[in-house]
Formats: C-alpha cells, structure tokens, sequence
C-alpha cells in the first residue's frame, strides 16, 4: 500500500490551525512572500531549502503552503525523506486560501535572501564554466531532460542525486541544472555538505527556460 509522505488540507482546516498557532512555512520565492503571505508564516523558500529545513522542528505539526501547491508538495516530499512526520500541505495554495475569504498579510516587505554556500551562475555565467570544461549535471526527470538539455549535461535525477553523487569529480567545476533552478539549488547545496567546495559548484539561475531565454540552444 502506498503510504502519502503528507496529508493535504483544505484552507478552512488550515485555519483553524493557524488559530492554534500551528507553524506555518510559505516556501515561495522572497519577492512572493513580500507582496502577500499568511500572516504569521516563516519564509523558507524552496530553492533554499536543502540548507535550511533543519529550522522547522521535527516534533510539530507545520503546515507548508506555496502560490498553488506544488512547490509545497515537494518540500513535505523532502522533508519526509528526512525523517520528518505530521506534514500538512495547503491544497491550493495561497490562491485557495485568497479565493475562500481567508485574512492574508498585505504589509509590504523587502525580499530578502540567504546566502548560498554554492555559486550562482547566469547563463552567461554557466556557459563560461562550461566552455572551461565543467561538468553539467542534470537534475530533472528523464522525460524532461530527453525534451532538451544543456549540451553535453548527464542526467541524474534528484532522487537519484544522493546515492550517485559520491561518483561526480571533485576536481572539476559542476554546473547543476533543472528546469527553473529549483531542484538544483537542492542538489548544490547537498553537495556542498558532502564536502565539494562551493566555489566549484555553480546552479544555473533560472534553469533550462533561463538559458534558452538567453539565447542558448539546447540538446535533444
């Protein structure tokens, strides 16, 4: 029987446990979470989130919500894999939450963002790496990458990434990839805590859409 990492909920139980001040961890981008959020949420971004979960606790129950779900989904899915239980997932969203009349925090904020302990890299940027002989991983699922990748990139899928990682060079600069940055940012911060050094790793910014926006042609 296939055991769900997490349980969705509806925005009225949602609520109901925001009033039992239940935590509450947007994963949108910064920029998302400064024009509108759930009041009282903590902000993790998903694309910092493989250096960050560690500051949700393990022995409570969080709700984690993004603009429609699916980033959500993804983190309950990471945390899980860490071992974490009583994952909640805001089915739809903060646009579900908007849609049923819910009090939302319009306050405007500055975006802030982490550090990384990786490189970030334009598509200019990941191009140079490239042409200086960096090895390009790509992250997505294999129907993805077959739809077009970064030339010359090998396909090894996020959840592969942990038990194959230990075969990728340490003596080279990596170029990680996915389709927006995403999923990537997850694997360069992975590998910076399995001891590659940070300056060697670079995540494409933007992803796949980001470097054929750019101008750049993609494999098949």
């Amino acid at each position: 029987m296939l055991t769900v990492p997490y349980k969705d909920i509806s925005p009225q139980e949602a609520r109901k446990l925001q009033e039992e001040n239940v935590l509450f961890v947007d994963v949108r981008e910064p920029e998302e979470f400064a024009q509108v959020r759930i009041e009282g949420a903590e902000l993790i971004p998903l694309s910092e989130f493989a250096g960050r979960f560690s500051e949700i606790p393990k022995d409570k129950p969080v709700v984690l919500y993004c603009r429609s779900g699916n980033r959500s989904a993804q983190a309950a899915g990471w945390l899980s894999a860490k071992g974490y239980s009583n994952l909640l997932n805001l089915d739809g969203g903060i646009m579900a939450w908007y849609q049923m009349g819910l009090p939302l925090d319009t306050q405007p904020l500055e975006a802030t963002y982490h550090d990384t302990a990786f490189t970030e890299l334009t598509p200019h940027e990941a191009q140079q790496w490239i042409q200086e002989g960096a090895y390009v991983v790509d992250v997505r699922e294999p129907y993805e990458y077959a739809m077009g990748h970064v030339p010359g990139a090998v396909n090894i899928p996020l959840g592969r990434f942990v038990a194959e990682s230990r075969n990728l060079p340490k003596d080279r600069k990596l170029v990680l990839v996915c389709a927006s940055g995403n999923r990537s940012s997850q694997a360069s911060e992975f590998l910076v805590g399995q001891g590659f050094e940070g300056a060697k790793v670079g995540n494409l910014e933007g992803g796949t859409y980001g470097w054929m926006a750019s101008g750049f042609e993609v494999a098949r």
